[in-house]
C-alpha cells in the first residue's frame, strides 16, 4: 500500500463526507499522515445571486455569509477534535471558490497533498445516491493524487 504523508478530507456537511473523514482519520493513524480537513464555500453560489442559493448549509445570501463561514468552522472544528483524539496530526481550512477546483487542484498543490478523500455524494445530491456526485466526478477526473471514494 502507498504510504501518504499529507491526506486532505473535503467535508461538505454531509453524511457521507463525515464517513469520508472517519475512513481518512484511519488512514492517517496508519500511515503517521498529517490530515487536512477541509471545505469549500461556493462563492458563485453566495455572491452571484440574488435570490438565496442553496450551498451545503441551506440557503444563504450575501448578508449571512459571515455565519456561514462561523458554522463552517464550528463544524470543522469537531472534526478536528475527533481527529486529535484518535491520535492524528490534523488541521482545518475553510476555503472559498468553485469546490470542484479547490478541493482537485488549488488545495492540493498548495499543502502538499497526496491523497483526497471525499463522498460519493455530497449534501446536494439528494436525487440520486447510486452515482458518482458532480464534485467527486470531477475531483476523479482532475486531482493529480490518488482519490479515495467513500460510499454509504
Amino acid at each position: 500500500m502507498t504510504k501518504y504523508t499529507n491526506i486532505l478530507v473535503g467535508i461538505d456537511g454531509s453524511e457521507i463526507s463525515e464517513l469520508a473523514l472517519n475512513k481518512a482519520i484511519k488512514v492517517a493513524k496508519e500511515n503517521k499522515s498529517k490530515l487536512l480537513i477541509a471545505s469549500v464555500i461556493n462563492e458563485r453560489d453566495i455572491l452571484g445571486s440574488i435570490k438565496p442559493a442553496s450551498v451545503g448549509f441551506g440557503s444563504v445570501t450575501v448578508n449571512n455569509i459571515e455565519e456561514i463561514k462561523e458554522r463552517t468552522e464550528n463544524m470543522l472544528n469537531k472534526y478536528l477534535n475527533r481527529a486529535k483524539e484518535a491520535g492524528v496530526e490534523a488541521n482545518t481550512l475553510v476555503s472559498y471558490g468553485n469546490p470542484k477546483v479547490e478541493l482537485a487542484t488549488k488545495i492540493v498543490e498548495e499543502n502538499q497533498i497526496d491523497a483526497i478523500f471525499i463522498g460519493a455524494t455530497g449534501v446536494n445530491n439528494v436525487i440520486s445516491r447510486l452515482s458518482l456526485g458532480s464534485t467527486a466526478e470531477f475531483i476523479i477526473a482532475h486531482a493529480l493524487v490518488d482519490v479515495l471514494v467513500v460510499h454509504k
